[in-house]
């Protein structure tokens, strides 16, 4: 098996999987309830959780050598050198947190999901996956949340996370809360996969409250350089010129506080410049959530929604319909929002600064294939919530719509298109 290199989405050092270690899967216990394999301390992984003396399952490292690096990791089980177990699990050899055997396999491409202060991102990533697996058959894709967890935790699995709050969100039809800014950092990774090509690739998402959105973004540098592709979330009513109209509806509140997107702007200038690469090179999606409310009130927002609704009705993404990504249908959307961005929403040094996400120099025209940004609008729900959180029904508006993007533009993928 060929060495592959990893970024581990606890502490984004990056490693070959031939040095992962290996993690004792033993739970076994004597007759006085005590493990037979006893637990571990380390001070890398106390040093994560900012805990001390934090008890771990035993690790151990592969066979090292020039050999053994020559002819790339086995990933064989192996026998525990403190109890004799056999296992096949894998950790960080940095933070010795657990990670998936399939990302120690076939390596870590990620793309990155962020979001600024009360953008619904939880929201977006439970419906994006929702919609993923009900509609991803039809580009043969298929996203599994993974099952990655502290020690002692699986509360905190990807999986079990992400079922509680489907079930709250599609079933209960209530809105998942605001995610608590004192909460510890958990990434959830999904795994999506495309039997047909054989390609793959993770989204690595962090439920981090939208006011951490700058330290998210400093701290994460590494980890944002080494995605293929990022999506950022970005909250439609925390725009000035949306909050201010729809308040004479009596429909304030609805959005967080006014965003200072200069904030995002510089946050996202930092990760620019601390990462040294080139940015023409990554797919950088920008996703105005909450955008059925830009649709509903259309009249009152004086916004161009042609690209949006068919009739009197939303129309959505083509691929539910058809299995094709309508390129065309991206691009047009895309232009309205920038075309609202340099207009009547008054944001046009945010549109300006999109563009130089994805623009050759010199080259400012949003279609051009040189470019690899797009703006997007999308409605984890359908419809607006009532004052108290609870939703008439839900249905996902385009939330797909970014991602197959990004993976069209990746090339990787065998998405199909029109244009």
């Amino acid at each position: 098996m060929a060495s592959k290199k990893i970024l581990c989405p606890y502490c984004f050092e990056e490693f070959d999987n031939t040095q992962a270690w290996y993690q004792c899967e033993s739970e076994e216990r004597d007759s006085d309830g005590e493990y037979r394999c006893k637990r571990v301390t380390s001070s890398e992984y106390d040093q994560y959780w900012k805990g001390e003396d934090l008890l771990m399952r035993n690790v151990w490292p592969q066979k090292s050598g020039f050999l053994a690096r020559l002819a790339g990791p086995k990933l064989n089980e192996q026998k525990c050198p403190q109890c004799g177990y056999r296992s096949r699990r894998f950790v960080c050899p940095h933070c010795y947190n657990w990670l998936p055997t399939e990302m120690i396999e076939n390596g870590a491409e990620i793309i990155s999901v962020i979001g600024s202060p009360s953008s619904g991102k939880t929201n977006y990533i439970i419906a994006l996956i929702h919609q993923l697996r009900k509609y991803g058959y039809k580009m043969n894709l298929q996203a599994i949340p993974t099952q990655i967890y502290r020690d002692g935790h699986k509360e905190e699995a990807t999986q079990n996370v992400f079922k509680k709050m489907e079930t709250q969100l599609f079933n209960e039809k209530s809105v998942l809360q605001k995610t608590s800014d004192k909460k510890t950092d958990i990434p959830w990774i999904f795994h999506l996969s495309q039997p047909t090509s054989g390609k793959s690739i993770y989204l690595v998402f962090y439920d981090t409250a939208g006011e951490k959105f700058q330290i998210d973004i400093k701290n994460n540098t590494k980890y944002l350089k080494e995605s293929s592709g990022v999506i950022l979330i970005l909250d439609t009513l925390s725009i000035n010129y949306i909050q201010n109209i729809l308040k004479k509806k009596n429909l304030d509140g609805l959005g967080g506080a006014s965003a200072n997107y200069e904030d995002i702007q510089t946050a996202l200038n930092q990760f620019k410049t601390q990462s040294g690469i080139k940015i023409e090179n990554k797919p950088f999606a920008f996703v105005f959530s909450k955008f059925d409310a830009i649709i509903d009130n259309k009249d009152e927002l004086d916004f161009a929604a042609d690209e949006f609704i068919t009739g009197n009705k939303k129309s959505d993404s083509s691929y539910i319909k058809t299995g094709t990504l309508d390129l065309s249908k991206i691009d047009s959307i895309s232009e309205s929002i920038e075309e609202a961005l340099y207009g009547q929403w008054g944001m046009g040094p945010l549109a300006l600064y999109a563009s130089s996400w994805g623009a050759k120099e010199g080259v400012r025209d949003p279609n051009n294939p040189a470019n690899k940004y797009k703006f997007f609008g999308v409605s984890a729900f359908g419809s607006m919530p009532d004052e108290n959180g609870l939703l008439e029904k839900v249905e996902p508006y385009r939330v797909m719509d970014p991602l197959l993007w990004i993976l069209h533009k990746l090339g990787q993928f065998n998405i199909p298109t029109t244009k």
